[in-house]
């Protein structure tokens, strides 16, 4: 279309006449033709930086609104030279050059050559037929570009759409630029350490909004039927933050005074109900923050967008001002009640914490990822205990986060926290549990190493002492905490944070502190611990770790340590003073990112002390213990016995931190054994007695305005020993019953769990009937349906083989969010038994019928999760066939974790059986 291709030209009077007068024009340049890739060869994918720059106006013509997907940008980017050059290198791809030009700060024209593109580093780069010096002034490069938003990667400037309440499909056109994306968009320094300000100007259809980073500065009516949006001037910032939307969505506002911030958010008109909640988590959220951190938030708005959730990968993205998220996300009705305000009050915290870390304090590579990723999944849960102290998150962050980060550094082969990489497949593969969760853990544990409030002082420096260059790296985060901490005296004289928090930043894998007693004196040695063989040559990791412990008339050192175990340290001797027959629990409140094995005489009293009565232990030290020694027994294959005396208190265990753990224990063990009939059969039956007497208390019924916590346990009780309980395989039918039937449009976690159970307790001929029932109530829902439709997608997973009547597998898992794509696997593999072979042809079938870039970023996530389960010869040759054509660069990672797979059966499935068949006939 002739209005789609018009030149943005890059004068303030062409943006005025920008439809009218220029709509014959043709465009003019320096630059007659494209360049072509002259061998030039680069020797890193990071950009040489002999140019930087200072700012960007950015102008877009977009037709999104006819249904049109092609648009038409000018970028003007004002830069200086840092070292003398005749090379000006920066990042484009998609973007379809017309135009480019080169002004000095006078205006005039430098000559350019021409420019040519690196493919595989992704750079433009223009040859300038001068030499360009340092300090001469500020130079403007001026690029006219056109592009597309019609891809299928879920990424960079593209295009979503929903149907209006006539059936009509509306197109929008959205932005998901993290980590190097948004150099498909526009050309850029893209790079995360380059930060400087953007005017963004949109053109888009009258009747459509354009929102972008900045507050809306101004509106100007243009022919055609179009409009241009001016937006104001962003913060410094990097590309990857730089976000806009065109679109017809509505909003939800809320303004906030004192200072004035109005908070918005933003969805399809017919979501509009739903909106509410979201806003005001935000804005509660938002306050809390900014006192806490003693920062203002530095603008004057922030939007939350709500994507449909097929057309978002991404799941959540924190651009400065106009955040993004799946409907699912941040949707919320009161009938969902508390576990939905839960999911929503995380979600809005972590985008809202990268406002500050993140957005205002940039990592300077994406090798310190884990400061902008480590805050934001910390706080996410600790201030939102301050905004939202109803919902009680802290104790979830030791079920989660500290339980998801244990469970992936005992891997043999995880990388540490900073780590290097400068490709787009690498820095994609640094979105990882140690970029979020275990960072998280090390933050939380210095946290309460150095005492809270030194912690929040460190932070607050880190903020104000870095916020005006605005890019950061973990020196100087470890800058300022050690200056709060030596304010404050709370951290030995000889110690440095640096080497402290190096310590665990620089080195991979987690710690096992073992522990020995001798009268009052206590014996401390470390070493890493993995969840598998250790290699012949022994690790040479070591830790400054904060030892805590606890007795029941000792609590000073609980959350605060006692004393710091230095490392490379054959043993460190500590006295604790007891009382006659006190137990003394190291680590009591989880707060320690490390692991601790207690001698076989101190686990015994432990032991004993839990089954006679366990609330002399806190809910956390519980948690502890149960993981720390089940983890320890299941790498080396030993101490059945003990675990499974250990383990027999949770039939008096009712609180939600020890379930949720003992619950992903025994969930992995399920996944483990599946294959070996016997080592099931008796596990089932042993789960089933522990969590029985849960599932006799708290019953099927979910109580009107009942907290998440005691929803969630009640769901553990019915996964768990449902099968054993004829009640609840009644109640569990009666849920298979009313499927078809049923108006209910919110179901939570205890909904899904008895349906499921319902589902696997019928015969093959029902449950094909079942598969059509829920195939045909998909097709009726509707997209404004999305949680009932989410329900049903859940319930698939627990059909068996006749899910492939509605979908297959493969199509199914990569449709799934992460965290619903874990569970799905679990019920399809472990619960309903279907063939892993069968589920990972159809993955190789799905990939081989569909593009690549589809899924690019999901696939290395998808069959990593999927090598989980696979412990056979046959599944293990078929994925590894499927990773070499699909994503060889996880191929020696797939490898490694097959191989675990197997030891793990080797040394665990017989002692398991064999202690399993003890404790049953005791």
């Amino acid at each position: 279309m002739c209005v789609a291709m018009v030149k943005l030209c890059g004068l303030a009077c062409r943006v005025l006449l920008l439809l009218s007068a220029l709509l014959a024009a043709a465009p003019g340049g320096v630059v007659q033709a494209r360049g072509v890739v002259s061998g030039r060869a680069f020797d890193s994918f990071r950009l040489p930086n002999t140019t930087v720059p200072t700012h960007y106006t950015l102008r877009l013509d977009t037709d999104v609104h006819r249904g049109v997907f092609e648009y038409t940008g000018n970028v003007q980017i004002r830069i200086n030279v840092v070292e003398a050059t005749d090379q000006i290198v920066l990042h484009s791809l998609r973007n379809v050059i017309t135009d480019l030009q080169l002004r000095n700060s006078a205006g005039l024209n430098v000559p350019v050559k021409n420019y040519e593109f690196d493919v595989e580093k992704e750079f433009l780069v223009v040859n300038v037929g001068t030499t360009l010096q340092p300090n001469s002034g500020t130079y403007t490069l001026e690029i006219d570009f056109t592009n597309s938003i019609d891809r299928n990667d879920q990424a960079g400037f593209y295009r979503s759409s929903y149907e209006d309440d006539q059936g009509v499909v509306r197109y929008l056109g959205l932005t998901q630029f993290e980590s190097v994306d948004a150099r498909t968009s526009f050309p850029c320094y893209d790079e995360p350490g380059i930060k400087t300000t953007y005017d963004i100007y949109i053109v888009c259809g009258i009747e459509y909004h354009a929102r972008s980073n900045a507050p809306l500065r101004g509106i100007q009516l243009l022919s055609g039927g179009k409009k241009l949006s001016t937006f104001a001037t962003t913060p410094r910032m990097q590309t990857y933050l730089v976000a806009w939307l065109v679109s017809d969505f509505v909003y939800e506002r809320e303004v906030l005074t004192q200072p004035q911030l109005a908070v918005a958010s933003w969805a399809k008109p017919s979501s509009a109900h739903q909106l509410s909640y979201s806003v005001d988590a935000s804005t509660r959220f938002m306050r809390a923050m900014e006192a806490y951190f003693g920062q203002q938030y530095s603008m004057s708005k922030i939007d939350n967008v709500a994507i449909k959730d097929s057309d978002y990968s991404a799941g959540a993205m924190e651009n400065w001002g106009l955040v993004t998220y799946r409907e699912s996300a941040i949707f919320y009705e009161p009938e969902q009640g508390e576990q939905r305000q839960v999911g929503v009050v995380t979600i809005v915290g972590h985008e809202f914490t990268h406002q500050f870390f993140g957005n205002l304090l940039a990592p300077k590579w994406w090798s310190y990822l884990w400061l902008n990723e480590g805050f934001a999944r910390l706080y996410q849960y600790y201030l939102g205990d301050i905004s939202h102290p109803e919902l009680n998150l802290r104790q979830r962050f030791i079920s989660g986060p500290l339980q998801t980060a244990l469970r992936a550094d005992s891997s043999l082969t995880v990388r540490p926290m900073t780590y290097y990489i400068d490709t787009r497949q690498g820095i994609s593969r640094l979105f990882d549990s140690i970029a979020y969760d275990k960072s998280a853990c090390v933050l939380r544990m210095m946290n309460y190493a150095l005492g809270e409030r030194t912690f929040q002082k460190g932070l607050r420096y880190y903020v104000q002492q870095n916020k005006d260059r605005g890019v950061v790296e973990e020196s100087n985060l470890f800058d300022s905490i050690e200056q709060a901490a030596k304010e404050d005296a709370v951290l030995p004289i000889t110690l440095s944070m640096h080497d402290i928090f190096r310590s665990w930043s620089n080195q991979p894998g987690v710690p096992v502190v073992t522990v020995r007693r001798d009268g009052d004196e206590f014996l401390f040695t470390q070493q890493r611990f993995v969840g598998d063989e250790p290699p012949a040559e022994p690790f040479t990791n070591a830790w400054w770790i904060p030892i805590s412990f606890s007795t029941p008339s000792n609590t000073v050192y609980e959350t605060l340590p006692a004393f710091w175990m230095p490392p490379n340290v054959s043993e460190v001797a500590y006295t604790i003073e007891t009382d006659e027959g006190e137990t003394v629990t190291f680590n009591p409140r989880s707060t320690g990112y490390y692991r601790v094995e207690y001698e076989e005489p101190m686990l015994r009293e432990m032991v004993q002390q839990l089954n006679k009565d366990h609330t002399a232990f806190q809910a956390p030290a519980r948690a502890r213990l149960l993981d720390d020694t089940l983890s320890i027994a299941l790498a080396r294959g030993t101490n059945y016995d003990a675990v499974l005396q250990l383990m027999s208190y949770l039939q008096k265990e009712t609180e939600y931190v020890p379930w949720m753990v003992a619950s992903d224990n025994l969930r992995h063990m399920q996944t483990m054994l599946r294959t070996n009939d016997e080592a099931s059969r008796l596990l089932q039956a042993f789960v089933a007695k522990m969590a029985s007497p849960l599932l006799e208390k708290l019953g099927t019924d979910s109580g009107l305005g009942e907290s998440a916590t005691v929803q969630e346990l009640r769901t553990i009780a019915i996964e768990l020993a449902c099968s054993a309980s004829e009640s609840c395989k009644k109640d569990a039918q009666s849920a298979v019953d009313a499927l078809s039937r049923s108006e209910k449009r919110y179901h939570n976690t205890v909904d899904s769990a008895l349906l499921c159970q319902g589902l696997q307790q019928v015969n093959v001929g029902q449950r094909k009937a079942m598969a059509e029932e829920i195939s045909h109530a998909l097709a009726a829902k509707n997209e404004n349906d999305i949680f009932a439709k989410q329900y049903l997608e859940q319930s698939l997973g627990c059909i068996g083989t006749d899910k492939t009547l509605v979908q297959s597998y493969g199509k199914y898992l990569f449709g799934l969010s992460e965290a619903d794509r874990s569970e799905a696997l679990h019920r399809l593999l472990v619960k309903s038994k279907v063939p892993l072979e069968e589920v990972l042809q159809s993955v190789d079938s799905e990939l081989s019928q569909r593009s690549s870039s589809i899924y690019h970023a999901t696939v290395p996530k998808v069959l990593l999760e999927v090598a989980r389960y696979v412990t056979e010869p046959a599944g293990m040759q078929l994925l590894n066939s499927l990773t070499t054509a699909h994503a060889p660069s996880i191929a020696a990672e797939v490898e490694q974790q097959l191989q675990s797979n197997r030891r793990w059966l080797d040394r665990n499935a017989e002692p398991l059986v064999d202690a399993l068949t003890r404790y049953f006939n005791a």
